[in-house]
């Protein structure tokens, strides 16, 4: 992150001071959400802190990081909308942290879980996917590093509900995505 924040950094940095000031964490885990709160977060900031904290490896608090990126998620998602700038950040979360595909499905798939299924319910209210649906559905696909399969197995229970009610599957998203 560089002396004059883009528009990203600066989205990020808000997002966090609200995540510092309604939530408690480890005190190595709270210093890293300030220096993403003051803009500071690079390799060898975050390399200080963890030397600080006796952490010889990131992966040890991968959990801890998940639950501070899930935060960020939350804020993202109040509005229903991912854009592109807070899909960066998400990537550049994961990269700092070294999240790997997978670690939120191995760790936090009931978080996974209830996150799609509130974005799923107002979805399918009209039991309809649109284009933009569509295309958010990617960017949480892509958020949480799923497959296809794993993103639909999510999706299942609310296109049997839509179903049931009467909806067209064509209507739902369930054959093919949008190239983006």
């Amino acid at each position: 992150m560089e002396n004059n924040p883009s528009s990203n950094e600066i989205e990020l940095q808000q997002a966090f001071e609200r995540i510092l000031s309604e939530n408690s964490f480890t005190n190595y885990v709270s210093d890293i959400a300030e220096l993403i709160s003051k803009g500071s977060l690079n390799p060898q900031n975050l390399s200080a802190i963890l030397t600080e904290n006796g952490i010889t490896n990131i992966r040890t608090i991968r959990e801890e990081l998940l639950d501070l990126i899930f935060k960020y998620i939350h804020i993202v998602l109040n509005d229903n909308i991912v854009s592109e700038k807070q899909r960066n950040n998400i990537r550049l979360l994961k990269t700092y942290f070294k999240i790997r595909e997978g670690d939120f499905l191995e760790k936090r798939k009931a978080d996974i879980g209830n996150v799609l299924q509130r974005q799923f319910a107002r979805q399918f209210l009209d039991d309809k996917i649109d284009v933009s649906e569509s295309i958010h559905n990617v960017f949480l696909q892509e958020i949480f590093d799923l497959s296809y399969d794993q993103f639909d197995k999510f999706k299942e229970q609310e296109i049997k509900n839509a179903l049931e009610r009467g909806a067209d599957i064509t209507d739902l998203d369930t054959a093919k995505r949008p190239k983006l």
